[in-house]
């Protein structure tokens, strides 16, 4: 008895774990949602980097959307990550998707998601490094103060 109302206990956890995440996604959409209704100014089913600036300038909006773990500091760098497609407008599907990928702290799992991309990157850089006649390689800039430096060695 005591093991079959831990189980149902468990299950009934996991249900409400559910529920109250599908209320929060939805409320989520419902929120952008009216964000995207007023920031698209022309109606044209778009918001393009001009209209979302200007939707920006509102310090109460800039407040609403830190409150959410949204960094609105920098807003092209913040445009430019929802809009996917770079066709430079964002649709409705593209603010509700970007503010969710974006908003609060980066997981772990991003970050090193990311440090093995990175790392695959550099790996081909240097293949195609090697692969360039030696002369291509003068007059390039030195890398960015922090970054590694590429070291090729001819084979």
């Amino acid at each position: 008895v005591f093991i079959q109302e831990t189980f149902r206990v468990a299950t009934t956890d996991d249900r409400i774990m559910v529920m109250t995440k599908e209320r929060a996604r939805k409320l989520h959409a419902d929120k952008m949602t009216a964000f995207f209704c007023r920031a698209d100014e022309d109606g044209s089913g778009f918001v393009d980097f001009e209209e979302f600036q200007r939707f920006l300038m509102n310090d109460g909006l800039k407040t609403w959307l830190s409150s959410m773990e949204l960094d609105v500091s920098d807003s092209r760098a913040l445009f430019l990550l929802m809009d996917t497609d770079s066709d430079g407008r964002v649709s409705r599907q593209d603010l509700i998707e970007g503010v969710g990928r974006l908003k609060g702290t980066a997981r772990s799992y991003e970050v090193c998601h990311l440090q093995k991309t990175s790392q695959e990157l550099m790996h081909l850089l240097h293949v195609v490094l090697q692969r360039l006649p030696e002369d291509t390689l003068r007059g390039l800039p030195e890398p960015t103060e922090g970054l590694p430096k590429l070291h090729v060695q001819r084979v």
